[in-house]
């Protein structure tokens, strides 16, 4: 009995060695079995389809990921000074055209260029405008524009300068001789100091009625003298007459000479007499200035260089023969010239 029982042991043991021994056919049974529906997956058309409609999609995520984000790539007014005050149109510029609207956030770093908080480019484009504008300035001064958005930040330094003022001067009046015998014209210039930056206006005017000046004369923009003509009458003795050139505080003058007793009838024989009615006015008037024309013409000319308080007038730079024109105008206390009155016509016979 005793030998019987210990006989399953040792067969036990050959069953757990047989059992052992067996797993590896049965997985090489199983892989066999599977190959052949791996193969038959591999050629179906719906594998293939479900392979290249992935691809596409990692495919298509990866375009989208890689696209690049438009950002602020400049800012620019054109120029980089500006001079006196003025407005001057600038530009924020992006990388690529913008998907939306892009707002760019703006500042300045001097309040003497002023200039809008934002600009936005819209949609499609690439750059967006905005205007600055520069305040007149007694000194240069630098400027710092700078415009942000999404993280970038651009800068564009301009620099703002003086308003350039004249600086050329009245530095003489000539007519290029010291005596006149009338009746006669003359050519006269004024001369500046240097070339005039911009238009100078120089006030002439005459302390004797036998010489007619124009009231004033211009210079131009970029010359250095100004040509005007002078009228001499015919006088009976021989008298001096200042010639006086005015502008911008300065004054210079030229004495003339006037040679008497020679030439046409003198015109000591001949006077016209003016007078006139106060205007009706409230403004207080401290003078007026007399104005004469050759008959038929309108080439007015001054003949009192100084404000006359009174409304009358005497003229003796007159001629036998010819006929004038006078016109008169009021000057107030606070320099102002009225309009010019009818004119009046007087013929010496």
């Amino acid at each position: 009995m005793y030998q019987s029982q210990f006989r399953p042991i040792k067969s036990g043991r050959r069953l757990v060695a047989q059992q052992h021994s067996s797993h590896p056919r049965r997985n090489r049974n199983s892989i066999q079995n599977f190959l052949p529906f791996l193969k038959s997956l591999l050629r179906s058309n719906s594998l293939r389809s479900f392979a290249l409609a992935f691809l596409a999609s990692c495919m298509a995520g990866t375009a989208l990921s890689s696209a690049a984000t438009p950002s602020l790539s400049q800012i620019s007014c054109g120029t980089k000074s500006l001079t006196g005050a003025q407005s001057k149109a600038c530009s924020v510029y992006l990388t690529q055209a913008a998907s939306s609207w892009t707002k760019v956030t703006l500042t300045s770093s001097n309040a003497a260029l002023a200039l809008p908080t934002t600009v936005t480019v819209p949609a499609g484009a690439k750059t967006g405008g905005f205007v600055v504008v520069a305040s007149a300035v007694s000194k240069a001064a630098s400027v710092t524009i700078t415009g942000s958005s999404s993280g970038a930040t651009k800068t564009d330094v301009i620099t703002l300068y003086p308003a350039v003022t004249n600086t050329a001067s009245l530095s003489k009046v000539s007519c290029g001789t010291l005596t006149l015998t009338g009746p006669t014209t003359k050519a006269c210039s004024v001369y500046l100091s240097a070339a005039a930056s911009s238009q100078v206006k120089v006030s002439l005017s005459s302390n004797n009625s036998s010489l007619q000046v124009p009231v004033s004369v211009t210079v131009p923009a970029g010359a250095t003298t100004g040509g005007f003509a002078l009228t001499a009458a015919a006088v009976s003795t021989t008298q001096t007459a200042t010639l006086t050139a005015s502008s911008n505080g300065v004054s210079k003058t030229d004495v003339l000479q006037l040679e008497g007793g020679s030439g046409s009838q003198p015109t000591a024989g001949y006077q016209v007499q003016l007078s006139w009615n106060a205007p009706n006015t409230t403004d207080t008037i401290t003078g007026y200035r007399v104005y004469r024309a050759a008959g038929g013409t309108t080439s007015y000319q001054l003949l009192n260089s100084t404000l006359d308080g009174n409304t009358s007038f005497t003229d003796s730079g007159v001629q036998g023969g010819k006929s004038y024109d006078y016109q008169v105008t009021s000057v107030d206390s606070k320099g102002s010239e009225s309009a010019p009155s009818n004119a009046a016509l007087f013929t010496i016979p």
